[in-house]
């Protein structure tokens, strides 16, 4: 029933940017105490803007795809009513912190704090870490070091240890289950795969996509980007991979 209650409380709150919760000093505890699930709570301005909400806006779609796990927002106002100033004043926070975040689940009842630079791609490794299965953002770094090994010897341990990282820590990363099959294609058609199929996309790339679409081929133009060995490239191949970059960028 607390279950269902906090599901039905998430449907009645409104975050500004998209995939996000917005809290205030009303719904705030009801939420974060919502048994069996996480939140990560950004405090800031009320109207925030600039480069670190930018990269707000981009963690909060990926936590789409992660189970019990929300990303909330309390707006706090300077002037006025100062609405949620309570909260800021609760959490030992001043306007100059902001944007500050914490997590909460069983584990931080009272609120982990984050001290970390303001990067999406750093909260979300902070959250894994933090045994929230969040997707990376860009590439893998795990799997960019099994893909780096796995180019010197095209060895299948490689690939095993990629297949255990896929099915276990990134299991609700799509991007993930990329390196495997891009290891798979080189083990079948030879290290040239990478320079074909990146002519493939290429051309893909430059006709009418759908925003979904090109998101998808966008995380496979970049993990194919891990397989090039940069040591070794040839005109055909630099010409390969501008046209790509080219078409995405056009698109």
């Amino acid at each position: 029933i607390c279950a269902v209650a906090g599901f039905l409380l998430v449907d009645l709150v409104e975050g500004t940017a998209q995939g996000a919760l917005k809290l205030d000093n009303y719904t705030f505890d009801k939420v974060v105490s919502t048994p069996h699930h996480s939140l990560l709570v950004k405090f800031d301005t009320s109207y925030a803007y600039g480069d670190k909400e930018d990269e707000f806006k981009k963690l909060c779609p990926l936590a789409y795809t992660v189970p019990k796990f929300f990303i909330a927002e309390v707006p706090v106002q300077e002037y006025g009513d100062k609405d949620n100033d309570d909260l800021r004043e609760r959490f030992g926070l001043k306007k100059d912190d902001f944007p500050v975040y914490f997590l909460f689940n069983q584990a931080n009842s009272k609120g982990l704090k984050y001290t970390g630079q303001i990067k999406a791609d750093d909260i979300a490794s902070w959250l894994r870490r933090n045994q929230i299965r969040m997707p990376s953002i860009g590439t893998i770094a795990e799997l960019d070091e099994i893909a780096k090994k796995f180019l010197k010897d095209l060895g299948d341990d490689h690939v095993k240890d990629a297949k255990l990282l896929v099915g276990g820590q990134y299991s609700s990363d799509k991007k993930a289950g990329l390196y495997v099959k891009i290891m798979q294609k080189i083990k079948e058609k030879g290290e040239g795969y990478v320079e074909d199929e990146l002519k493939r996309v290429g051309k893909i790339m430059s006709g009418n996509l759908t925003p979904e679409k090109k998101a998808e081929l966008s995380d496979k133009l970049r993990i194919l980007g891990v397989f090039t060995n940069k040591d070794e490239l040839d005109a055909t191949f630099v010409e390969a991979v501008c046209a790509v970059f080219c078409a995405f960028y056009a698109a």
